[in-house]
């Protein structure tokens, strides 16, 4: 049993070999100042180099401590099969936490109780795609996350441009907005830029009298103000919320008529001119009624009748001119019929887009990431066309069950684009997993012409590299690049040194997160006064990236009743231990108010 405590110096086991790993290893090591042993099959792939370079300064040289000795903060661990002697020589008897984050989730349940099993102090956090296994996993010393359930509703909230609420308690009710909206009182600056679109992070008023131009608010709004569309929570289960949906009759018929709607109107026109004629002559003929001449005419037409033979000549006649005819048109009809059906059926089973769409969205990669965009969208009402070069993608199926549209098809190519109806659509959101891929979709989906009444398409790009999404933006207009490990990496590092993350706010390439960081007996914190939680990052606070804000008070909860109130800042009441602070911060920043609100280290 490991009695090791997270923060400063805290030793930390990764394993896997992804973009999630190294940002969270990065976070681990450099934010949160531990040591980190990264387990990995390859150490001279790609994200396992990037992982050794942490080892490094900006200038590239060895990281040193004060005293001059060498730095080794992230370690590599080569291992086909990781097992307990892999993970005892990483360090599990002496770690804080251990993140298992390969993207299978098989391999990470298997570690998760061997963990659990062979060290049953050491924290775990796992990443699992498949919530309903992980709620049966997840409990005391275990918390299992999803790194796409973190990234979709922000990649939704891009897509639809619309604005984030952040969940602070109290019946507050903090919005973040565009510093276009001004129905709702602002609160402070979230993020801004300089002339030349670097993006600076809770900026403070000194920066802002600097000439940076604001773009992300955090607002607040009064009980009879109307809040821009906010995002939806987290979507849940797949079971819980996706019951297979009927198909109504009249979308089965509309599809009908699409794929034999010419033919099968041909048929019957062609028939029903027959049968007028014969009614027609047949009255004339017998001088009877149109209705039963019509009843007359219809018999042989359909099904055939008996002979007649006191018939009137003129009649007999008729009779057997409709009986052959009928002969061959009665076939062509069913023909047409039951070719429409079948066509009808696999067009239905394929869930090609059945009508003309606009004003939608397109989901390009229906992996993890693409499924959880795909569910949610559909969730709020906004029409959705899913798009996959696979068609045995994970994504695919569950488009079915909801009856959204499904493109199979390259992207990249113009055929498939318009099948997808994107010269219409309001935004593309393109998750696939290969950075040229991704790029090339967000290119060629700008190629198409776009339709007259349409709205500029909102292209929203997975791309990991920072630098690269600066890039695209300005050979995209309106695009966004964003990374599913960039928005979920600041939960998986807070749950892996023991801190509740509630939400992320993204801006370009930089991301903030809301936590709660419980105030601790004897910690600096204790004795502060509100004002001093705030961080401009500079001088004893941090380094230039340090920087947060306190949002509100959650007040310490007593025994014999009373407490537990979240209140405004204040600076005539003295923080206490046991008091939780609310706070929105840099990674680094919120590193700076954990190490504030803890005890120090003992030596």
């Amino acid at each position: 049993m490991t009695d090791a405590v997270p923060g400063t110096n805290a030793h930390y086991i990764v394993v896997g070999d992804n973009p999630l790993a190294y940002r969270l290893t990065r976070a681990l090591s450099t934010r949160f100042r531990g040591t980190v042993t990264v387990v990995v099959a390859d150490r001279s792939s790609r994200y396992a180099q990037d992982m050794l370079g942490l080892n490094l300064d900006d200038d590239g040289k060895p990281r040193r401590d004060g005293d001059g000795k060498l730095l080794e903060l992230v370690s590599l661990l080569e291992t086909e099969r990781v097992d307990e002697g892999a993970l005892k020589e990483a360090g599990a008897d002496r770690a804080a936490a251990a993140a298992l984050v390969n993207q299978d989730d098989g391999a990470n349940v298997a570690l998760a109780l061997l963990l659990r099993e062979t060290w049953p102090g050491l924290h775990v956090v796992v990443r699992i795609f498949d919530e309903s296994l992980g709620r049966h996993l997840q409990r005391d010393h275990c918390t299992v996350l999803s790194s796409s359930a973190f990234a979709a509703p922000e990649i939704v909230g891009a897509a639809l441009r619309r604005q984030i609420s952040l969940p602070v308690r109290g019946g507050r009710r903090l919005v973040v907005v565009s510093d276009e909206v001004t129905s709702l009182h602002p609160h402070m600056v979230l993020f801004a830029t300089d002339r030349d679109g670097a993006v600076t992070a809770l900026p403070s008023d000194k920066e802002i009298a600097n000439g940076l131009t604001s773009k992300l608010l955090l607002a607040e709004a009064a009980e009879d103000d109307v809040l821009p569309e906010v995002k939806a929570d987290l979507e849940p289960d797949e079971d819980e919320v996706d019951p297979h949906r009927r198909r109504r009759v009249g979308e089965y018929l509309r599809t009908l008529a699409i794929t034999s709607g010419r033919n099968l109107l041909l048929a019957a026109g062609v028939l029903l001119v027959v049968v007028l004629i014969g009614a027609v002559t047949m009255q004339l003929a017998t001088g009877s009624s149109f209705a039963g001449a019509l009843y007359e005419a219809v018999l042989p037409s359909l099904a055939g009748s008996d002979p007649d033979h006191d018939a009137n000549p003129v009649v007999k006649a008729t009779q057997v001119v409709l009986t052959i005819v009928s002969v061959a048109v009665i076939p062509w009809v069913t023909g047409v019929v039951v070719d429409g059906v079948v066509r009808t059926q696999r067009l239905l089973d394929a869930g090609s887009p059945r009508r003309p769409m606009a004003d939608h969205v397109v989901v390009v990669g229906l992996g993890d990431l693409g499924t959880r965009i795909v569910r949610s969208l559909d969730r709020r009402g906004v029409p959705v066309v899913a798009v996959d070069v696979d068609e045995s993608a994970r994504g695919i199926a569950v488009a079915r069950s909801r009856d959204v549209p499904v493109v199979v098809g390259d992207a990249r190519r113009a055929a498939t684009l318009h099948a997808a109806y994107v010269d219409t659509a309001q935004a593309i959101v393109v998750v696939t997993s290969g950075g040229a891929i991704t790029i090339g979709i967000g290119f060629a989906a700008r190629s198409i012409p776009r339709s007259k009444d349409a709205p500029p398409l909102r292209t929203v790009l997975r791309v990991f590299d920072k630098d690269l999404s600066r890039r695209i933006r300005r050979e995209i207009p309106d695009s966004v690049g964003l990374s599913s490990s960039f928005l979920a990496a600041p939960s998986f590092a807070a749950a892996m040194i023991g801190q509740d993350v509630t939400a992320t706010v993204p801006y370009l390439d930089r991301v903030l997160v809301l936590a709660e960081v419980l105030i601790m007996e004897g910690s600096q914190m204790a004795r502060m006064r509100p004002d001093d939680v705030d961080l401009d990052g500079s001088g004893e606070h941090g380094g230039d990236d340090a920087k947060s804000r306190l949002l509100a008070i959650r007040t310490r909860s007593h025994p014999s009743g009373g407490g537990g109130v979240t209140i405004e800042p204040s600076e005539g009441r003295y923080l206490n231990a046991g008091d939780t602070v609310v706070v929105i911060a840099t990674t680094a920043g919120l590193s700076r108010v954990r190490e504030m609100a803890r005890p120090p280290l003992r030596m």
